[in-house]
């Protein structure tokens, strides 16, 4: 029996706890346990390490159960040395030790325990407690794919199509995706319809990507939804279907993409595929804005701007404005430059709004131009020099736009 089936897949992550249920543990049972475990038997033990591990029959205890696992380890049992793997590298009971870790996980996996294969592949892949070596991961991953582990199959089709420490297959990667797609895995399924989108190890077919994308998105993958909120929108292949995508891009959105809920804002705003609503397009707005998109940080403030859907204030038209300023984004630029000449929502300021609009006008903004060309006959020598002096620092890199 397993302590827990962690794939170390970037972070350690819990999948099943395996065990036997609180009934079967009973004072009799536990005493006969204890002396088959006390006479040797590695798989009396190992139960005895859940046992303790989880607090199952007897008192929770991290110690014992690190005592009992190392002791049905050293006896062979690859299951023991696997959740003893797993003790060290959590660091539960003991202080953390990838290395021990990595051992107790590659004896394991030599003895053919499929989680711990997954797992000293994870840590090859990655360098952590032991050196990096992708050919290693590579092997490891593929010994448990082959016996069907999800995981690997997942992180080998990753392997393949990135090139990491093989050569680039993008056809050896659709395989093993399809191996774990399969098994119902969301990221594969997502990467299927990746590839059979732009004709990568595979024929392009939007329809076969479109069933991929459906099926990891139905299972909640944000990519998935997003992509196929980008088909319909688009239509890529489909008939362009506006309320298809919002449908999509909302289920994205709703689990807090910044992309998607920019989108169902766009849609709430334009009604487009959604009723008109601006009170629900500036909600969405700025759920997307808190998390730094400079594009809906200008419409946010657009709409503050305006006073759609929200109390008009160009004080936060300004603040918004200034974010998206700040990350480069022309519009944004240009529309701090009008407010710093008229005195909406900031202090009137020429200075400030010939910095803003010359900073618009080399990204190609029309209009900049020709508002520069009416505010700067207004300015006197100290305010274009100032202006001046702070736009040779933005070139510089050295300064921001304020």
């Amino acid at each position: 029996m397993v302590l827990v089936a962690f794939a170390l897949t970037g972070a350690c992550s819990a999948a099943n706890t395996a065990g036997l249920k609180d009934t079967e543990y009973d004072g009799r049972a536990v005493v006969e346990l204890q002396k088959l475990a006390e006479q040797g038997d590695s798989r009396a033990q190992c139960t005895l390490g859940l046992m303790y591990f989880d607090g199952r029959g007897v008192p929770q205890d991290h110690a014992r159960a690190l005592m009992w696992f190392r002791k049905a380890a050293q006896g062979g049992n690859a299951e023991a040395q696997f959740n003893l793997g797993i003790m060290y590298y959590k660091g539960v009971g003991v202080d953390r030790n990838c290395e021990e870790a990595a051992r107790w996980f590659l004896s394991s996996a030599a003895l053919g325990y499929v989680k711990a294969q997954t797992n000293i592949a994870y840590m090859y892949a990655s360098g952590v407690g032991v050196e990096q070596n992708r050919t290693e991961a590579e092997r490891w991953y593929r010994r448990a794919a082959l016996k069907g582990d999800v995981e690997a199959q997942r992180q080998l089709g990753n392997i393949y199509f990135h090139g990491e420490g093989v050569a680039q297959d993008h056809k050896e990667a659709s395989y093993w995706y399809v191996k774990a797609a399969s098994q119902g895995d969301t990221e594969s399924q997502a990467a299927l319809g990746d590839m059979y989108s732009r004709g990568l190890g595979v024929k392009k077919n939007t329809a076969e990507a479109v069933s991929w994308y459906r099926a990891a998105a139905l299972q909640g993958n944000v990519h998935a939804q997003t992509r196929l909120g980008t088909i319909y929108l688009n239509g890529e292949d489909v008939p362009q279907d506006l309320g298809e995508s919002a449908c999509w891009f909302r289920m994205a959105a709703e689990q807090g993409n910044k992309v998607a809920q920019g989108f169902v804002g766009y849609f709430y705003e334009n009604g487009l595929g959604l009723r008109r609503d601006y009170a629900e397009a500036a909600r969405w707005y700025e759920l997307a804005a808190e998390q730094g998109d400079a594009v809906i940080q200008f419409n946010l403030g657009r709409m503050y701007a305006r006073g759609l859907g929200v109390h008009q204030s160009y004080e936060e038209a300004a603040r918004w404005y200034r974010k998206s300023a700040e990350q480069g984004y022309d519009k944004a630029l240009y529309h701090l430059g009008v407010l710093f000449t008229k005195g909406l929502g900031v202090p009137k300021d020429y200075t400030q709004a010939y910095l803003y609009f010359t900073l618009a006008s080399q990204k190609g903004v029309q209009h900049a131009a020709a508002h520069l060309d009416v505010i700067t006959p207004e300015m006197t020598p100290d305010q274009l020099e100032r202006a001046r002096e702070m736009l040779r620092s933005q070139a510089e890199g050295s300064d921001k736009a304020p």
